[in-house]
């Protein structure tokens, strides 16, 4: 039994060296695009959040933030006002993951190719904070083809940059401002994509849970690590 089982591990691990890498890492299945596939609304992640003294409007109100990043947009009595974040207080994200889905591939593709988007590199990604999610892209300027999915878990209460960026350095092991080591980390804007640390991993994909890194499964981590290159265009939205 025991010889049996030693061929049978020989045989996996002999199919699985014949598949190429970017098959083997693939941790969300693109679904293929189906005939009529509309074209849906692309929304970045929202929050309830409550306001700081601020010259403008009273503190301690509550309000929608619909727009995140260093300039906000909130929402206030059925109107939209610009705020800076440092204004804000962050309670809850509003995932729209949660209890719902993601993205459909035609959207996708959409997305990356509506408008000019250019990389110095072959690969463009695209982190959704709304859904949770890193797509990634091999092409060049409006002829992106989506490649690859991860779920992949954002910044707390806004912490994650929002706009576009390049990927600068890499780093198999990185200790930033927390104190604990970073593996396959891969830098843009002060941030980066890393391994998910210590436990928790089983709730990547859902809620923002970062300080403002962007945090991978460890396969989709290293496949990312090893197959993208610096100077690719990062978009977060």
């Amino acid at each position: 039994m025991k010889k049996l089982r030693k061929l049978l591990l020989m045989a996996v691990i002999s199919v699985m060296m014949l598949i190429p890498a970017d098959l083997a890492y693939a941790e969300v299945r693109i679904p293929a695009i189906q005939p009529g596939e509309p074209i849906q609304r692309v929304d970045t992640l929202a929050w309830q959040a409550t306001l700081k003294k601020n010259g403008r409007f009273k503190a301690g109100t509550r309000v929608t933030v619909i727009k995140g990043g260093s300039k906000c947009i909130i929402k206030l009595k059925g109107h939209n006002y610009k705020i800076a974040s440092r204004y804000l207080n962050f309670k809850k994200d509003l995932a729209s993951i949660v209890g719902g889905s993601d993205y459909n591939t035609s959207t996708k593709i959409a997305f990356a190719n509506q408008k000019t988007r250019t990389s110095k590199t072959s690969y463009l990604i695209w982190v959704s904070l709304d859904k949770q999610r890193l797509n990634l892209y091999r092409g060049s300027n409006r002829r992106w083809e989506l490649v690859k999915v991860f779920k992949c878990t954002t910044g707390m209460m806004n912490m994650t940059p929002v706009g576009n960026f390049t990927i600068g350095w890499k780093k198999h092991s990185y200790t930033g401002q927390y104190g604990s080591p970073l593996y396959f980390y891969m830098e843009f804007s002060g941030s980066g994509f890393h391994r998910w640390p210590g436990k928790g991993v089983g709730t990547i994909g859902t809620h923002p849970q970062s300080h403002g890194c962007i945090r991978l499964r460890e396969k989709d981590a290293v496949w990312l690590y090893k197959n993208v290159p610096t100077k690719t265009k990062v978009v977060i939205y």
